[in-house]
Formats: structure tokens, C-alpha cells, sequence
């Protein structure tokens, strides 16, 4: 195979999630293209801070790994402005929404628990 010779281009491919690394995109839902960032691979209950996810992965025993991923919705209408505010045109006939509304938080966190074995879909960049 050769690399896409524009360095904007993206390749998929698919590797082990214990081989997951801060910073992959990945394919949640291969098919329907669900692509998110992955915030933290935890493996072990060293791998984190947080009590909470420590006593996850303890729970694990090594079996699985916990990833996460943002959680980010795409915006799937167009984008028009009125009277200064950025709004989002309706789907299914309701009314139109500002896009403060309809775009995702910034705090959007998904967890994902993957074998260590399991083949997970990254899209890689030629930067």
C-alpha cells in the first residue's frame, strides 16, 4: 500500500485497543462513521487519578481496557445568521435552533471498554 500522496489525506486501519494511544481518532461505529478523540487509554489503575475509573479497570482484571473518547455530534444542517446569532436550520420541520444548542459540550466524555484484544478502526494523517 502508498501513502496518500496529499498530507491531508486519511487512512483507516485497525489496531489491538490495549495498542490505543492519547490522541488516536477512532471509528465508534464503523459504517456510520462516529470518529472521536481518544482522551485516555487505562489498562491499569495506575494508568489514572480518578478513584472512580481506578476501581473500573481493578474490576477488569486485566481482561479489558477502558478508553476514553470525546463525545462530540456532528451538526448535520446548514448554518445561517440572524440578527447576529449563528442559528442551526430545523430538521423534521420544527423550529430552527441556535447553535449553541445543538453542538455537543465541551465536557462530552464517553467510555468505552474494549478487550485487549479487540481490533478498533483509527483513521491516521500523512501530518
Amino acid at each position: 500500500m502508498t501513502a496518500p500522496s496529499d498530507p491531508r489525506a486519511a487512512v483507516e486501519y485497525r489496531v489491538q485497543a490495549v495498542d490505543l494511544k492519547v490522541g488516536d481518532i477512532v471509528n465508534t461505529s464503523p459504517g456510520e462513521d462516529d470518529w472521536q478523540q481518544v482522551l485516555g487509554v487505562y489498562k491499569s489503575a495506575t494508568d489514572t487519578n480518578d478513584d472512580e475509573l481506578a476501581a473500573l479497570v481493578t474490576t477488569l482484571g486485566g481482561r479489558y481496557v477502558a478508553v476514553e473518547l470525546t463525545d462530540l455530534a456532528p451538526v448535520d444542517s446548514g448554518i445561517y445568521f440572524s440578527d447576529g446569532l449563528a442559528m442551526s436550520y430545523a430538521t423534521d420541520d420544527g423550529a430552527d435552533h441556535p447553535v449553541d444548542e445543538v453542538i455537543s459540550s465541551e465536557f462530552g466524555v464517553r467510555t468505552y471498554l474494549y478487550t485487549k484484544f479487540e481490533l478498533v478502526t483509527i483513521r491516521s494523517t500523512g501530518s
